[in-house]
């Protein structure tokens, strides 16, 4: 009996889990292939927030990198300089696109050298405690469709 309690629980919280999860589509998920050396890299990708609600993000996360910064390339009169942003809103029903030149996800301090074609999993934060993971193919700066 105590065993099947813990299962019915169990698959509760995958079904809110994945019911929470489902506010954003994340898609063209990539990260930037650079030599070896270079301790930081960025990665790319665009949220459909398809609930009527708009979704704040906080902050990320990235099991290959130390830290993880949502950033913006924002200009100061003539300079344009990356920043990072506390929040994020994605619109209800809107599309916000992470690109080069514009918002994007920094990884600062890579545990390991990335290489072509690798799958790596990124988190996003958001403001009401979800952790929503999504994977991201590392690709080189050729290759990102964002251009």
């Amino acid at each position: 009996m105590l065993v099947n309690v813990r299962r019915i629980i169990a698959m509760a919280m995958i079904l809110i889990s994945n019911a929470a999860l489902a506010e954003l589509n994340i898609t063209d998920a990539t990260v930037r292939l650079l030599p070896p050396s270079v301790p930081n890299t960025s990665a790319y990708f665009t949220l459909q927030n398809i609930s009527d609600k708009n979704v704040t993000l906080v902050g990320a996360q990235a099991g290959i990198a130390n830290k993880a910064e949502l950033h913006n390339h924002i200009m100061h009169g003539d300079v344009m300089r990356m920043e990072k942003q506390d929040t994020i809103v994605v619109p209800a029903g809107k599309i916000v696109n992470f690109t080069p030149g514009g918002l994007h996800m920094m990884l600062f301090g890579l545990t390991e050298p990335l290489k072509e074609d690798q799958v790596v999993t990124l988190i996003l934060l958001t403001e009401d405690d979800q952790q929503i993971s999504f994977d991201a193919v590392v690709a080189s700066p050729k290759k990102h469709s964002h251009h």
